[in-house]
């Protein structure tokens, strides 16, 4: 469990209320919230490209004036301080390969804004950005494949990088990387694999992250948390084999107030629904949401997230709960292939 949590973000509380979830976007997917807005990707049928979607604190939907994406946005909203959010998001000359990759701003709220391009020193393909009052964290890609390549998990995963911006420096983050083991059940797992990393958060002083990794039939998602200049902290892992219903996933970790909060999509071999979970995380305390974002183990979901009092999620489209009950739970304990005591070997 992360030693530290950053006390820093105060949510929107949106009004009291709603029991029941409301849908904002039929055809929305990968939800973002902070500060009362939120913004997801719509797809167009017409076009077959993503368009940017907004949702203001007082409720009004509308498509942002910014040209489609062809694949969904990795859009995350964050404080650019005066009480203003922004979303940051990036631009792909190949999005499938995440080739020729920049990131920009988009000021909300503001009128007649347009896109701001972001442009940390040292060039490449920089993808997967978080914005926190004057800092980013961002993915910088891996020419040689990456964690973006499952067929050569062996190889060097993309880079993590923090940099205030219009600074002249990055900060490199320390990734995590497996010691190899045999597992008790005879299994294999590598040495040297981080995976591939997505879903990254940021508050200004930590970030949040999960990579997944793939060895033959047995996979594992696992979230961690970092402070600057410190090391990754593992908070929870989850192990799949060939008998899941879909790839077990961890997904859009969200770093708000005092808590980590994160999605797993346990996709339980049954398709129970009952072993996913949004959890928020603090000084080793754990909770759970009582609500039950999917109605099927086998459903896809790739983003549920806090948003004031409640959580928007994108199963079956962009849903909105106002209010989310949460209960204390045991701490989990991070599944592992492996017979020594490291969760992640």
């Amino acid at each position: 469990m992360a030693a530290v949590f950053a006390t820093a973000l105060a949510g929107f509380a949106a009004p009291a209320g709603a029991t029941a979830p409301i849908l904002l976007d039929p055809n929305g997917s990968s939800v973002a919230a902070y500060g009362g807005w939120a913004a997801w990707s719509r797809a167009d049928a017409a076009t077959g490209h993503q368009a940017l979607v907004i949702r203001s604190p007082q409720g009004t939907i509308s498509l942002a004036p910014v040209p489609e994406s062809a694949s969904p946005f990795d859009v995350e909203l964050g404080p650019t301080g005066r009480s203003g959010v922004a979303a940051v998001y990036s631009r792909c000359t190949n999005a499938a390969g995440l080739k020729g990759c920049h990131i920009v701003e988009l000021r909300l709220g503001v009128a007649a804004a347009t896109e701001r391009p972001l442009t940390p020193p040292g060039g490449g393909s920089d993808h997967e950005p978080a914005i926190w009052d004057g800092g980013l964290a961002f993915l910088r890609r891996n020419s040689s494949g990456g964690s973006e390549d499952p067929s050569h998990p062996g190889h060097r995963p993309d880079s993590l990088f923090a940099w205030s911006i219009g600074s002249r420096k990055l900060q490199s983050l320390t990734l995590p990387v497996s010691r190899g083991a045999h597992g008790s059940g005879g299994e294999n797992w590598p040495a040297g694999l981080t995976g591939l990393i997505t879903g990254i958060s940021f508050n200004g002083k930590q970030v949040a992250y999960v990579t997944a990794n793939l060895a033959g039939s047995f996979g594992e998602s696992t979230l961690w948390f970092e402070p600057l200049g410190g090391r990754p902290e593992l908070i929870d892992q989850e192990t799949s084999g060939a008998g899941n219903v879909c790839a077990p996933a961890f997904v859009s970790p969200v770093l708000s107030g005092p808590w980590l909060y994160a999605y797993l999509h346990a996709c339980d071999p049954s398709a129970n629904v009952g072993f996913d979970r949004l959890t928020r995380y603090r000084h080793g305390e754990v909770q759970s949401a009582r609500y039950r974002f999917i109605s099927s183990g086998d459903e896809s979901i790739t983003s549920a997230v806090p948003d004031g009092t409640g959580a928007d999620w994108d199963a079956n489209g962009v849903q909105r709960l106002v209010t989310v009950s949460w209960r204390k739970i045991a701490a989990p304990i991070a599944q592992t292939f492996c017979s020594r005591t490291d969760p992640f070997c």
